[in-house]
C-alpha cells in the first residue's frame, strides 16, 4: 500500500519569511508613495490628499500572514510595528509560525510568533510570544510550557484582573528571573 499523505510546507509563515515580506512591503509602500495617483487600485489606497498610500489588507494578507482585520487598510506605521515585533520575537528565539490580527479600537487584535512551525496552516501548540496590535496599546504576553503569563500572574482574588506585560518582563520570564508586577 502506498502512503498518499501529503505534508504541506508552511515555512512561508515562519518569522524570517514573514519579516522578509514585511520589509518588501515597506519598500514598496515607500516607493509608490513618492508619486501622485494610484498605480494599482487593487493593492493600494490613497491616504489623504497627498502622495501617501496605504495597502489594502485584502491584497497583502497572505504574504504577511494576516488572518483577520477590522480595517480595510494597513499603514506604514502598522508595517513598522509588525517589523519591530517580528525582529524582537526572532531575537528571543521565537522563529516559527507568525500571524497577525489587525485590530481597531475596542476590537480583537494581536501579533503572534510561535517557536514551532505550523503543520496545518494554523497556530501550533506550544510556546508563543504575543504583542498587542491596535492603536493606543503596547503590551506583551507569552505562553511558555503551556502557561500564559496573564494566567500565571493573574490576581488570585480576581482571575480577570491580569497585568499587561512589558518586553523587560517577558525577557525576565524567559531568563527564569523574578517578574515584578507593578501594582
Amino acid at each position: 500500500m502506498t502512503d498518499t499523505t501529503t505534508t504541506k510546507d508552511y515555512s512561508s509563515k515562519n518569522a524570517a519569511n514573514v519579516l522578509a515580506n514585511i520589509n518588501l512591503c515597506i519598500a514598496e509602500l515607500e516607493e509608490v508613495s513618492k508619486t501622485w495617483g494610484n498605480p494599482d487600485f487593487k493593492r493600494f489606497a490613497n491616504k489623504g490628499y497627498n502622495t501617501a498610500k496605504v495597502f489594502k489588507i485584502r491584497a497583502i494578507c497572505e504574504e504577511l500572514s494576516i488572518f483577520d482585520w477590522w480595517n480595510d487598510n494597513l499603514s506604514m506605521s502598522q508595517l513598522k510595528s509588525m517589523k519591530k515585533f517580528v525582529e524582537t520575537a526572532i531575537s528571543l528565539g521565537f522563529t516559527g509560525y507568525t500571524c497577525f490580527k489587525v485590530g481597531a479600537k475596542y476590537c480583537a487584535h494581536g501579533m503572534w510568533v510561535h517557536k514551532e512551525t505550523s503543520t496545518d496552516g494554523y497556530s501550533p501548540d506550544g510556546d508563543v510570544l504575543f504583542h498587542s496590535f491596535r492603536s493606543g496599546d503596547n503590551y506583551y504576553d507569552m505562553c511558555l510550557n503551556d502557561v500564559w503569563m496573564h494566567t500565571k500572574y493573574a490576581n488570585p482574588n480576581d482571575p480577570y484582573d491580569c497585568p499587561d506585560f512589558t518586553l523587560k518582563q517577558i525577557k525576565a520570564e524567559l531568563e527564569g528571573k523574578e517578574v515584578i508586577i507593578n501594582a
